[in-house]
């Protein structure tokens, strides 16, 4: 339970002192139930951010002309944070985020050859994603056991190995 659930709840079962604590309690849910729902709306705003198509929608109606739509984004940054990109799904949505702060690729979103590009590139990279991480494990766990026998001492190379084998 956290810290503010709690306070609720002592409030709800009359500790403390004073009149209109049950208004304090009304107002402390409803402020936990709009922080709760705010929470949601954000997290799902900075999922769109991942489809393409839904930000060339905002640049051809002009949102990215607006110094405040443009401060609302630079807000969002603390998606970011590994307390709350625990709960990002859409890992691009970090990326266009990022890239939303610069003006050159809020213009080029009004381009859809453009925009069709940038949906091409993300569908490959989902795509063939999981193919490349698996052929880099393979590749590295390859050139980890040619390692661990590089280390070994060769006992066929090596003659004065076999030999002190031999003697004692």
């Amino acid at each position: 339970m956290s810290g503010s659930e709690v306070a609720v709840e002592s409030i709800q079962q009359g500790e403390g002192s004073g009149e209109g604590l049950g208004d304090v309690a009304k107002k402390t849910r409803e402020l936990l139930r709009d922080n709760k729902k705010r929470f949601v709306i954000e997290l799902e705003f900075v999922e769109l951010l991942a489809n393409p198509f839904y930000l060339q929608y905002l640049a051809q109606n002009r949102y990215f002309d607006d110094p405040r739509f443009i401060n609302y984004l630079k807000y969002l940054q603390y998606w970011r944070k590994p307390e709350y990109i625990k709960f990002i799904s859409y890992p691009h949505c970090l990326y266009f985020l990022d890239l939303l702060t610069r003006k050159e690729f809020r213009e080029k979103l009004l381009d859809t050859g453009y925009v069709n590009l940038l949906h091409e590139q993300q569908y490959f990279h989902w795509r063939f994603h999981k193919h490349h991480r698996c052929i880099d494990r393979i590749r590295k766990a390859e050139q980890e056991r040619l390692d661990e026998e590089n280390k070994m001492p060769n006992l066929e190379k090596d003659g004065s190995t076999a030999q002190k084998m031999e003697e004692g």
